[in-house]
C-alpha cells in the first residue's frame, strides 16, 4: 500500500466516528469499540513513528491503556466518574511504562523510550474522552454536537493533505473545518453560533497542528508509523468533544 493510499486514514476514522455518533442508544458502546481500535492503531505505530527501542513493550502498554480506558468510559456508573477512571488508568499506564523500561535487557536510550511511552499512554488514554462525550451526548440529547465536531475534524484532516502550498493548505483546512463544525452544530444541535464557531476553531486548529506535528517525522509515510499519523489527531480532539458537550449551553 502506497503512502497516498494511507494518507486519508485520519479523515476516514473521523467520518466513522460521525456515523457512530448518530446511531442512537447503541452509540456509546460502538464509540468505545472504535476508540479501542484507534488506540490499537496508535499503539502499533507510535514506537516506530518516534523510532523508540523496545517497540513491542511500548505497543502493549499504549494499546492496553487506550482499550481499557474506552471500556471504563462506557461502563462507568454513577458511583464511579469516568474521568476519574481515565486518570487512574493513565497513572497505571505511566507505572507500566516504568516497569517496562526496568525489565528491558537492552539499556540503550532509556530516557527517550520512557518519555515516548508515557506520551503515548496519555495520548491513548485521553482518546477515551470521545466515549465520555458520546455517553453524555446521548443522555442530554446532543448527539448532533458530537457529529458536527467529528465532521469538521474529518474535513480538516482531509484538506490538510491537499497538494497545495503549506500555508494555503492549512488556512483552507482551518476555514473548512471550522465552517462545517459551526454549520452542523447550529443545525443539528441548535448550538448558538459563537459557541459553534469556537468549537470549530478548537477542532480545526488542534487537529491541523497535531497532524502537521506527527507527520513531520522522516518515517511518517512508512506503513507502521503512518497508522499513528492517522490515529493521533483523531484521538486528541476527544478532549474538545467532551468539553463542548459538557460546557456549551
Amino acid at each position: 500500500m502506497t503512502a497516498p493510499e494511507r494518507a486519508p486514514l485520519g479523515a476516514a476514522l473521523a467520518m466513522l466516528l460521525t456515523l457512530v455518533s448518530l446511531t442512537g442508544p447503541a452509540s456509546p458502546v460502538l464509540m468505545a469499540v472504535i476508540i479501542g481500535a484507534l488506540a490499537l492503531l496508535a499503539g502499533i505505530g507510535w514506537p516506530n513513528l518516534l523510532e523508540l527501542p523496545s517497540a513491542l513493550g511500548t505497543r502493549i502498554v499504549i494499546a492496553t491503556v487506550g482499550i481499557v480506558g474506552a471500556a471504563v468510559a462506557v461502563s462507568a456508573s454513577e458511583r464511579f466518574a469516568p474521568v476519574s477512571g481515565i486518570v487512574m488508568i493513565c497513572a497505571a499506564g505511566v507505572f507500566a511504562a516504568f516497569v517496562q523500561q526496568m525489565l528491558r535487557t537492552d539499556r540503550r536510550e532509556l530516557t527517550s523510550s520512557l518519555t515516548g511511552t508515557v506520551a503515548g499512554v496519555f495520548l491513548s488514554g485521553t482518546a477515551a474522552c470521545w466515549v465520555i462525550a458520546q455517553v453524555e451526548a446521548v443522555q442530554l440529547g446532543r448527539e448532533g454536537l458530537v457529529a458536527s465536531i467529528t465532521a469538521g475534524l474529518a474535513a480538516t484532516l482531509l484538506l490538510n493533505l491537499a497538494p497545495l502550498p503549506p500555508t494555503l493548505r492549512f488556512v483552507i483546512s482551518l476555514v473548512a473545518g471550522t465552517g462545517i463544525t459551526a454549520l452542523l452544530a447550529t443545525s443539528l444541535a441548535g448550538t448558538a453560533l459563537p459557541f459553534a464557531i469556537g468549537a470549530g476553531l478548537l477542532t480545526a486548529i488542534g487537529a491541523g497542528c497535531t497532524q502537521l506535528l506527527v507527520s513531520s517525522s522522516l518515517v511518517s509515510k512508512e506503513p507502521l508509523p503512518s497508522l499513528a499519523v492517522g490515529a493521533v489527531p483523531v484521538a486528541t480532539i476527544g478532549v474538545v468533544a467532551q468539553l463542548a458537550v459538557t460546557l456549551i449551553p
